[in-house]
């Protein structure tokens, strides 16, 4: 009587074989995988932006101004001020709007919101709150850093210029739709160029090294440190195209783009290559000049 044969199993090198075709195959489907997820955060990131646009629109028909930079020197910011447009009246509740932020209660300070980030770059929860350069300018509080909630976007203050009279300092052209000066926010009629023109808010370029540090990236409410909250573009600022570079500019964490909602509401997607000249023309409410293609 023959014996039954007994199932053979997978020598050395056929499972060798069938680990490596496995490997080849997910290293053909990681770049896929990679792109299909940028793609879903670039869209995401638009939507918040569209978000943001929408609660400015809203703050300006209730008031006939966009939102001011910031209430006072050191007080709120235009992020506080739109939060009851974008489903945070409770939070926007806990703000004491007569009070500077180194005065609000800590609930106040150090609650993100979901939709002032871009997920491609980190969410509410990752960012956390700032970990230093939240220090108040008067000296009222000994100097201390004050945490508070961070941000990814930033408004639109215009361009700027640079006296060579002057040994090259660089001013501001106060150009944009959001005024340098504490207070109120300039209404759409002084947007001559066009709203569909003129630059609102974008997303803001932070040196990797820099999340949560300093005047790069500090809390996104904190009016006493304007640069966190605030850049310009044109001349001497482009877009930035490099995570590390130390600038004060508007930048993304996708690749080649950076998203902007303009001042009619749309958001779109610009490339880091476009000219400063062009980039300063979108940057400036009232240059009068005509915009070509970018």
């Amino acid at each position: 009587m023959v014996a039954p044969l007994k199932p053979k199993g997978f020598t050395l090198i056929e499972l060798l074989v069938v680990m490596s075709i496995i490997s080849i195959l997910v290293g053909m489907l990681l770049p896929a995988v990679q792109k299909a997820r940028g793609a879903v955060n670039r869209i995401s990131c638009a939507n918040n932006l569209k978000q943001v646009s929408l609660a400015m629109w809203l703050h300006h028909n209730t008031h006939e101004t966009l939102p001011p930079t910031r209430l006072t020197d050191q007080g709120p910011t235009w992020a506080v001020m739109i939060l009851p447009n974008v489903e945070q009246e409770n939070l926007f509740r806990k703000w004491d709007l007569g009070k500077s932020y180194y005065q609000q209660n800590q609930t106040a300070r150090e609650t993100g919101v979901k939709v002032l980030f871009c997920p491609e770059r980190r969410s509410a929860q990752v960012a956390g709150n700032s970990m230093r350069g939240d220090v108040d300018t008067s000296g009222r509080v000994g100097g201390n850093h004050v945490p508070g909630a961070l941000g990814d976007f930033a408004v639109n203050l215009g361009t700027v210029s640079r006296a060579t009279s002057a040994g090259g300092t660089t001013y501001f052209n106060n150009d944009g739709p959001f005024p340098a000066a504490s207070g109120k926010g300039h209404g759409f009629n002084m947007i001559r160029d066009g709203l569909s023109n003129t630059l609102m808010v974008g997303e803001k370029h932070v040196p990797i090294n820099k999340w949560g540090v300093g005047t790069y990236d500090s809390s996104l409410y904190n009016g006493d440190i304007y640069m966190s909250m605030t850049r310009v573009a044109g001349y001497l600022y482009r877009l930035s195209n490099t995570v590390d570079e130390a600038s004060w500019k508007f930048g993304s964490s996708h690749f080649g783009i950076c998203q902007f909602a303009f001042c009619d509401g749309s958001v779109r997607n610009i490339p880091v290559t476009i000219p400063e000249y062009t980039l300063g023309l979108l940057a400036s409410i009232n240059d009068g000049e005509v915009i070509s293609g970018y």
